[in-house]
This record gives structure tokens, sequence and C-alpha cells, in this order.
């Protein structure tokens, strides 16, 4: 599952660096497209500048100008400094004089003056002014160009752009749902392995409860009884660990009974403070041998949608684990808060933490590293806790230890609802 998460990981990197690599390139692209298309058309106006301007240095009347033609062409006029028409590709203008002045840069500083203007008929054409040499003296070239090809350029580009931006938005798309779908089947997996294994721990609890909880009571019998009538100091001790060691048997026993019941736990509701206490109640005599100090904090009078029994059975576990985590002493904290509709109980100790590597798998059943633990206790944990509508969740806090988080049902709010 490790293997797996870290893959899908490695794949939203690598898709995340694809994405801004395409999106770059289709920006650049983009971006580059308009330079291109000035630069096409400045370089059509430049070599039918150079044409006009040996037609005229030939032809001084400008008579053979009324000849040149070219698709790109829209029109193009001469200008003189003082601004009269000295030719225009429509006769008509000829002699009339110009109403702006974009062309007296040409003179002024012997260069070109490039812009974007709209025709009478709506059309928006690319115009230049470029200086006419002539043997004559120097007059304004006034070059309009349509701008069909540039503009296709432009466009091509903005729709690619876009292609390229949809399908990237698609891919995504495809991905996060492959990724959800590839989740939803693990998950599914994961779920049909839980319900074989339980099926497995509810076969072997029946055996355990006929072959082994009978003769572990009996055990448990003669052990007390023996305790009771010898004065023997070794053999008090010997039937004390005798005892001990048949108590976390049966303990083992109830926990694997507990964790593999078929059905969930008893519908009821029970105080969260009333239900804390009682169970600190129970350990309070080893916290105490062990030098552990409890803390309740949070809101007072909160009640939880779960049987009393299974919920006390949750609190015994959670920290009978952590007074297993602080052998030397330390502090547990309980705080408790309602959020929304759920009571959220943390417990948190100053124990040394979980293992970085064992985290993830704490509530799996088996597992743990204590060589005295059967790794059933949080496991119980969560399936009371999934039972009663609720969740569990564990961490390593932020000064150190376990962080136990429980969410649970609220009575009041089930109440309301």
């Amino acid at each position: 599952m490790m293997q797996q998460s870290r893959f899908q990981i490695a794949l939203v990197v690598a898709g995340l660096v694809v994405t801004a690599l395409v999106v770059w390139y289709a920006v650049s692209s983009y971006r580059s497209a308009m330079p291109i298309a000035r630069t096409l058309q400045r370089g059509v106006a430049l070599s039918l500048g150079q044409a006009i301007e040996g037609v005229a240095s030939r032809d001084p009347s400008f008579a053979a100008l009324a000849a040149l033609r070219t698709q790109e062409l829209a029109f193009f006029a001469l200008v003189d400094r003082q601004g009269v028409i000295r030719f225009h590709s429509n006769p008509d203008l000829i002699g009339e004089q110009v109403t702006d002045q974009r062309y007296l840069p040409v003179f002024d500083q012997t260069g070109t003056v490039e812009h974007r203007v709209r025709l009478g008929t709506g059309e928006q054409v690319y115009e230049i002014h470029l200086p006419l040499h002539l043997p004559t003296g120097t007059l304004a070239l006034r070059l309009a160009l349509h701008s069909w090809q540039a503009d296709q350029i432009i466009r091509r580009a903005r729709t690619g752009l876009a292609l390229l931006l949809i399908l990237t938005a698609a891919a995504w798309c495809l991905g996060v749902l492959s990724l959800w779908l590839v989740r939803r089947d693990a998950q599914r997996r994961e779920a049909l392995v839980r319900n074989e294994q339980l099926a497995r721990l509810g076969e072997l609890g029946a055996v355990l409860a006929h072959e082994v909880r009978t003769p572990l009571a009996g055990i448990k019998g003669f052990a007390q009884l023996l305790a009771e009538r010898t004065s023997d100091q070794r053999s008090r001790q010997c039937t004390d660990a005798i005892l001990r060691e048949t108590i976390r048997l049966e303990g083992l026993v109830n926990d694997l009974l507990l964790y593999a019941r078929p059905d969930g736990p008893p519908p009821g509701t029970v105080a969260l403070d009333a239900a804390v206490e009682e169970a600190w109640g129970l350990l309070s005599a080893q916290a105490e041998r062990a030098g552990v100090v409890f803390e309740l904090t949070g809101e007072r009078g909160l009640v939880v949608g779960c049987g009393a029994e299974r919920f006390g059975q949750l609190l015994r576990n959670l920290f009978v684990n952590a007074l297993q985590a602080m052998p030397q002493g330390g502090r547990l904290r309980v705080a408790t808060v309602l959020q929304g509709d759920q009571v959220s109980m943390t417990v948190a100790d100053s124990g040394a933490g979980f293992a970085h590597a064992l985290l993830p798998r704490v509530f799996e059943p088996f597992v743990t590293t204590k060589s005295s633990g059967g790794g059933l206790g949080l496991a119980v944990c969560r399936r009371i806790a999934e039972g009663c509508g609720g969740d569990i969740v564990a961490a390593n806090g932020p000064d150190g230890g376990a962080l136990i988080t429980v969410r649970l049902p609220s009575a009041v709010a089930k109440e309301q609802s």
C-alpha cells in the first residue's frame, strides 16, 4: 500500500512537470506568433517598398505605379513633406491633402512608422510609412497591407494554445478519475481482505471460546486458590505469575472475540465524562505506580452515541496502550470537543510515539512492537469506533508521544435531528 501511494505521488509529480512544460510551450508559441506575424508583414512591406521605389525612380510621372497590384496590398500613396498626395492607388485621391500627420516622422528621422488602422470599410489593416528616396527628393510612402495572413497565424497559435490547454485539462481529469477508480478499487480490495480476515477470526474466536476460555477459567481459579492457601514466598510468586499470565491470555481471547464479532456494537448512549473517569479509575493504581499523571480537559456534559460497554472497552484499550508507552512516568491528556454533530476526543501521551514505518498500520490486527502484546488493542478500538458510526486516527504529537483522535456521533445531535 505504501509503495502504491509513493507510485501515485510520483505519477502526480511527473504529471505536474509535463503539464508545466506543455503550458510553457503553448504560451511561448502563442506569444512568439505575434512578432512572427509582424515580421512577416514588415518583410512584405519592405519588399513592396523597394519595388515601388524602383518603379518611381525610373518614372518620375508615377504613371507606371498604377499597374502595381498584389494580393496583400490594400492601398499605397506617396506623400510629400507638405502632406500633399503625389500618388495614390485610388486616382481620385491624387492631389488631396492628408488629414493626419502619421507620415511626418519619416521626414524627421528617416525611419519607418508602423500602425494598425481601421479603414472606412471596417477592415483593420497594417500600415507602414517608409522613406522613398527619389532623384527629385524624398517622399513618404504610405503602404497599407491586408492583415489576414498575419491574423491567420495568430488565430492558429491561439487555437493551438486553447487545444493544448483543453487536452491538458482533459488528461488531468482522466488521470484524477483513474486515480480515484484505482484508490476505490484498492479500498474495496482492502475491505474484502478485512472481511475475509474477520471471517477467519470469527471461526478462530469460536474455537477459542470453546477450547481456550474454559481451561483458562479453571487455571485462573486454581491459581487464585493456591495464592490464598500458600504461605511460602517463592510459591506465592509463582502463583502470582501464573495468575498474571492467565489474565493476560484471557484479555487476549476477549479482544479477539470482540474484534471478530460480526455484529456492530449495540445501540446506546454514554456520558463521555463519566465513561472516561470510570475507565481511568480502573487503571489509576497502575498509573500511580508508574508515575503517570492524568488530565481531562475540554467541553463537559457531552454524550456520544455508542454502547457504554463497548465505549468503555475502547477507552481502556487506549489508556492501557498509553500506560505501556510511559513505563518511567509521564502525562496522559484527554481533550474533548463538540464539532458539529460529532464529538472529538484526543488521547495524547508523552511516550516515544509511533514508529514512522508502523504508523500507517497501527490499526491492523496483530501489528505491535511490544514483546508481550497481542496487537489487537487498537484494532478493537477501530472496530468499536467504526461500528458506532465514527472513526479513529493515529498520529505522533507535535511535542512527541502518540496522539489518538476518536470521532463519534453526538447523541444530542442525533436526538435533535
